[in-house]
């Protein structure tokens, strides 16, 4: 499509989703958390409120057009620049995705409203749920996520259990491990029991990979990440950056899907090349112009030049 997207990205690879277009149902940052790993930025209010943020008819007139330029799609991921059940009219816009493709719909969610039955019903729809759970302990959950002072982390996790409980989908535990925050055994061993209540279907342990909203959060060690796994168990896998490659998808390698992408996240440039399918030099080709245009900035994290947008 030529026009400026508003409410798509990507498509963006992954580990776990394959090649996945993301859709954004909520305005940058709005939140229920102000997590210090958090690569969209730190979160200006973190809000509770359910409405309508973003217009459902427009998301679904884009969502249609832009599908219709990668026909390889492996799912439709709602997710984005906040708590995406934050918009009370997920339910509408999961079901209207639906009735367009059959590439299944997945959902990014920090968890935090699931113990509202409105919430998760609007999820039941959903073909893969996959709720946050970054701590289990009120002084961790407190240090780790920055929470709305009215959360409560036994509530969270209730309404994990209950969502599980009711869903027939697929629901996946994301666990992101900040170093000396929420790695060490105790933690661990307390969210092992808590897990091994849920039973999710996986657990999928991650640590922070791309410039974080607060310089403080930084990652865990693979071995460390590993002996993690070990103590969480056989449903426990790593999940990474997405290292394969897609075969090359033919659109134009235009600024405007690559703000899109950096609009959500900062990124390499190997990294917007493989979310993208464009080629490496047109990539370089349009950070400059965009660089020039004052649209972008670039910056050094852990000895790799990372790109955002302004």
């Amino acid at each position: 499509m030529s026009r400026e997207r508003k409410y798509t990205f990507g498509p963006v690879p992954s580990r776990r989703l394959g090649l996945s277009l993301g859709v954004d149902v909520i305005p940058k940052k709005l939140c229920s958390l102000d997590c210090v790993y958090c690569e969209v930025g730190m979160t200006d209010k973190r809000g509770l409120a359910r409405k309508e943020y973003l217009p459902v008819n427009e998301i679904l007139a884009e969502v249609k057009e832009v599908i219709a330029e990668y026909p390889d799609l492996d799912h439709i991921t709602i997710s984005g620049s906040g708590e995406p059940t934050l918009n009370s009219k997920i339910g509408d816009i999961i079901r209207g995705i639906k009735q367009i493709t059959n590439v299944p719909v997945a959902v990014l969610t920090n968890g935090t409203l699931l113990n509202l039955p409105e919430v998760r019903q609007d999820l039941l729809d959903a073909d893969i749920v996959s709720p946050s759970l970054d701590a289990v302990s009120a002084d961790v959950f407190e240090k780790v996520d920055r929470p709305n002072p009215k959360l409560r982390i036994d509530t969270i996790i209730d309404g994990i259990k209950l969502f599980h409980q009711e869903y027939k989908g697929i629901m996946w535990i994301e666990i992101l491990f900040v170093k000396g925050m929420n790695d060490h055994d105790e933690e661990v061993f307390r969210m092992k029991q808590v897990l091994d209540e849920i039973q999710p279907e996986k657990i999928h342990l991650n640590t922070v990979i791309r410039p974080p909203a607060y310089a403080i959060a930084q990652p865990v060690g693979e071995e460390r990440l590993k002996e993690i796994q070990k103590i969480l168990g056989e449903r426990s896998e790593i999940v990474g950056v997405f290292k394969e490659t897609h075969k090359t998808l033919q659109h134009n390698a235009d600024g405007q899907a690559i703000l899109a992408l950096l609009k959500r996240r900062a990124m390499t440039v190997d990294q917007m090349t493989e979310s993208l399918a464009m080629r490496k030099e047109n990539i370089i080709a349009s950070l400059k112009q965009l660089d020039l245009g004052k649209f972008i900035k670039s910056y050094i994290f852990n000895g790799e030049e990372y790109y955002q947008a302004l």
